[in-house]
């Protein structure tokens, strides 16, 4: 999705797909063939990517609920990981609003944070307008194959920690095959962090979705999203080469009582018997990544005998019946 010359400029994949679409609640399905491969589309030009249509960006608010509940769901994990590793310095790699960044700021910790889609990073800039005391947190365009020449200033001596949270890294695609791309990536976090350095990164918890064709029991109870606004949520599973390759996201946005009721793109839907105003969100790809494959992936780029441990939903230890929503890798630089 970052460059059209990673791609060569071709726009399409070759080969036959298989997609399948299961709902919130689920009930069975089955897959239909298609033509073209969806995994193939819309991330040649950087005005294709992912949320860069701006749509995601003004719901931020909407979508991800209430602040304080999300942030009380990994908070005290997230900061002891990093005072126990004695963090200063953290680069917010997929920083979308600023939600995690302010977090961090308000912990007194110093804070440098990119994304690749100005819609998001107008949103957080205007956060920083309104708090003074953030004047000096930096916020600038950054893309994660080139992440050295992203728009801020990265200290000479690397970072103590870089954080891509919130289901970000599976908005990637791997353009060059064989995980090339994933592999450039992971490699340029590594590369901005200090020796002793941490990654902390995660994904949803795509086997379990994969194996079960459905959402983990407590999808509802999302660490990261859980707004009652977000309704009508559809997946559309791609198979291509015979495995599950993507999940593309569709859902709708409730946006009565707010200030985009009244826009051109709102429609009228029923929710809970009721027509309220809506704003539909279509097409959100996110590409697959198991837990085993992503571990590989990290010890590719980390060294086999770099740290490294895996938490489910931000949690150390759980039953052995617990089914996180998201796996979150914690990976130090040796």
């Amino acid at each position: 999705w970052y460059q059209r010359r990673v791609r060569g400029g071709d726009p399409c994949y070759k080969g036959v797909c298989c997609i399948c679409t299961f709902f919130l609640p689920l009930f069975p399905l089955s897959l239909t063939p298609v033509i073209t491969d969806p995994m193939a589309s819309n991330f040649a030009k950087t005005e294709d990517r992912p949320c860069a249509d701006g749509k995601y960006p003004r719901v931020w608010h909407l979508y991800v609920g209430d602040v304080e509940t999300r942030l009380s769901h990994y908070r005290d994990t997230l900061l002891k990981i990093l005072r126990d590793r004695g963090v200063r310095t953290v680069l917010d790699a997929a920083c979308g609003t600023g939600i995690d960044s302010v977090m961090l700021l308000e912990a007194e910790y110093k804070v440098v944070s990119v994304d690749a889609v100005d819609h998001f990073l107008s949103k957080a800039r205007e956060v920083r307008q309104k708090r003074p005391e953030l004047v000096d947190w930096q916020i600038g365009l950054g893309d994660w194959l080139e992440l050295r020449s992203a728009e801020v200033d990265h200290p000479e001596e690397g970072y103590d920690a870089v954080i891509c949270i919130g289901n970000s890294f599976c908005l990637l695609p791997d353009f060059e095959g064989d995980n090339k791309t994933y592999l450039r990536a992971l490699q340029n976090y590594r590369d901005l962090l200090k020796v002793g350095g941490v990654l902390i990164i995660d994904y949803r918890n795509f086997d379990y979705i994969v194996d079960h064709k459905t959402f983990p029991p407590k999808a509802h109870d999302s660490i990261y999203y859980n707004s009652s606004r977000v309704f009508n949520v559809r997946v559309e599973m791609v198979e291509k080469e015979g495995r599950v390759g993507q999940l593309i996201f569709k859902l709708d946005v409730d946006v009565s009582g707010t200030e985009l009721e009244n826009d051109s793109d709102i429609i009228l839907k029923e929710k809970d018997g009721s027509m309220v105003p809506v704003l539909e969100m279509t097409n959100t790809p996110l590409n697959v990544h198991s837990r085993g494959k992503f571990t590989e992936l990290l010890r590719t780029v980390f060294g086999e005998e770099a740290e490294h441990r895996v938490l489910a939903d931000f949690r150390e230890e759980w039953p052995e019946d617990f089914v996180p929503n998201y796996w979150v890798h914690v990976t130090v630089k040796s």
